[in-house]
């Protein structure tokens, strides 16, 4: 007995009421009326003749089940998205879209991309960036990278490079603002990420000097902000050494003290496997090759 597929537009509709959490912003999104969305999810409910969503108060939530269709059902709709792309470009240049932070893109990913685009000249890489969890992502990607595991339906998720965080300042703060025990750093000016909002914490913990209260200092949205802030003498950050290879070789930035590190997860990649598409094989592979010489440089520096 052939299994009858759902009807395909009210799929459409469910993923991105879903993803938005409101029927209105998937409405503006789809360029449709309310009216129409909860049309669309009407027939999808008599389809499999049951409730997919319920009124919550932030608006409409899934149900359970409705949360595990989800992941199948955005899985599905970005593998066509793909595919029609590639369709599109058969025999021109192969394009890999990758998704990742401000930061990754800025400070490891594309001043190395040049190396990988020399020896494929018939591959592009598109870098996008982006901070939301692979769920709210409305573009779909071949590649996506963030510092946490994910998880999607048939896709894969690899660790492919360390996050190592230590203490950084310019030289010129460390004259004025000399730090010769970690303890010391309490009376610092502390640059803290949003998005790691406990790491001063927890490599004060690691470190054995307790905090406290709530630490002091300047909060910046991304990354690359509190190295700003570090190498124009503001205070001290948390510098991921895969980030700051060339601030460390250059002296701008100085590692106080290098041998008290703060591990974190790892920076993780996110792709669908296939042994159809050697050129996004080959990209992983080089992703995972430059991770592992980068991971090597910071265990060979933190020694």
């Amino acid at each position: 007995m052939k299994t009858r597929l759902p009807p395909l537009k009210p799929l459409r509709v469910f993923e991105a009421v879903v993803r938005t959490g409101s029927l209105t912003l998937a409405a503006a999104e789809l360029h449709l009326t309310h009216s129409a969305v909860s049309q669309q999810i009407k027939l999808l409910e008599q389809h499999f003749d049951q409730t997919l969503f319920v009124r919550g108060q932030r608006g409409v939530e899934p149900t359970a089940a409705a949360r595990i269709f989800f992941a199948d059902v955005k899985a599905g709709l970005d593998r066509i998205s793909l595919a029609a792309e590639q369709l599109l470009n058969t025999g021109k240049v192969r394009i890999i879209r990758v998704s990742c932070t401000p930061s990754m893109a800025m400070r490891w990913l594309i001043p190395r991309l040049s190396s990988f685009q020399i020896e494929n000249p018939r591959v592009e890489i598109r870098v996008t960036t982006s901070t939301v969890a692979v769920d709210a992502l409305k573009e779909p990607f071949d590649v996506l990278i963030r510092r946490s595991p994910m998880h999607r339906a048939e896709y894969e998720c690899i660790r492919f490079l360390d996050d190592v965080l230590t203490p950084v300042a310019s030289p010129r703060y460390l004259q004025q603002h000399p730090c010769k025990t970690p303890a010391d750093l309490l009376q610092a000016s502390l640059l803290h990420l949003s998005t790691r909002s406990e790491s001063w914490t927890r490599w004060f913990s690691e470190v054995g000097v307790p905090v406290k209260g709530q630490l002091s200092g300047q909060i910046y949205e991304h990354f690359f902000l509190s190295l700003q802030a570090a190498l124009t003498d503001l205070g001290v950050a948390l510098g991921s050494l895969a980030m700051i290879e060339e601030d460390l070789a250059h002296g701008s930035l100085l590692p106080l003290f290098p041998g008290l590190l703060l591990r974190d997860k790892g920076f993780h990649l996110l792709y669908r496997p296939s042994h159809q598409d050697p050129q996004l094989a080959n990209f992983i592979a080089w992703l995972q090759l430059m991770g592992k010489q980068t991971s090597t440089s910071i265990t060979a520096a933190a020694k």
